[in-house]
């Protein structure tokens, strides 16, 4: 099967911020260059924020770029009778396919008009379910059969489990169509401060220096720096950075993941 997705893309990429916009939005009037006067390079910043972004889609739980996601996912009867959905790993934005296998045998797959997606109260992002709503028209294909929804699931089999593990094969797309400014400035920070630490370090051509000294023939220049083994060239833009990732990864983890509970 084909999908076409149309995704808004930048020159940059992969990468929700290109190396010069990094620079006009973190380290505006700061010029990064070591002793001989090389400035850094834009690979420096693409690897930071390649790693940064990473970073926070691991920790969000989400995909930034659209793409299409296909997994096994545990069959949980108690969820499934009384809600009609399935939880998935990331925020369905439109599900493609739901098949239940038991074991390798193929049991069931729903018809793509069945399957749908919902927005969340803010209509900013999706939820991370694909929901089932059955259509008159569609049938539910089964192995060797097919035949109309009745309100009774058709399958014999699962209901009569509470779980089965690796149940359903899943594909749906997920991603943003336009990326939050939210999450994109705590990328660009997250990258800024690995890079902070770099220059930092390379100010004086030498790692952590406090002091430099330079003495040729009588003539000699003396330099000190708040470079320690606590206190980078950086330290305070470093330090206010994360002060600041800190409190935006609490509100978006809340935002995005939502408050795990788990029944007993």
């Amino acid at each position: 099967m084909r999908y076409t997705l149309g995704i808004k893309y930048r020159k940059n990429g992969e990468s929700v911020l290109s190396p010069s916009e990094m620079q006009a939005l973190y380290f505006y009037g700061i010029t990064i260059q070591d002793r001989s006067g090389t400035e850094l390079g834009n690979d420096v910043y693409s690897f930071f924020l390649k790693a940064a972004q990473s970073e926070i889609e691991k920790y969000l739980g989400i995909k930034l770029k659209k793409q299409v996601i296909l997994e096994n996912l545990d069959f949980y009867g108690d969820e499934f009778r009384q809600f009609g959905f399935i939880s998935t790993t990331y925020p369905v934005v439109k599900p493609f396919r739901l098949v239940g296998f038991l074991g390798q045998v193929k049991q069931l797959e729903y018809p793509k008009q069945w399957l749908c997606s919902r927005l969340t109260s803010d209509m900013e992002t999706f939820y991370r379910r694909i929901f089932i709503v059955p259509t008159q028209s569609a049938v539910v294909e089964m192995t060797g059969e097919s035949m109309l929804y009745s309100g009774v699931l058709p399958n014999l089999g699962m209901m009569g489990y509470k779980t089965l593990p690796n149940y359903w094969n899943v594909e749906y797309c997920t991603g943003f169509e336009k990326i939050p400014f939210d999450i994109i400035d705590v990328i660009g920070k997250l990258a800024a401060i690995g890079i902070f630490n770099v220059a930092g370090d390379i100010a004086l051509g030498q790692s952590a220096l406090a002091s430099y000294s330079l003495s040729i023939d009588g003539l000699s220049q003396s330099i000190s720096t708040t470079n320690s083994a606590t206190n980078a060239a950086f330290g305070a833009r470093i330090i206010n950075y994360q002060k600041e990732i800190k409190d935006s990864l609490s509100k978006l983890k809340t935002y995005y993941r939502g408050i795990g509970c788990t029944s007993m």
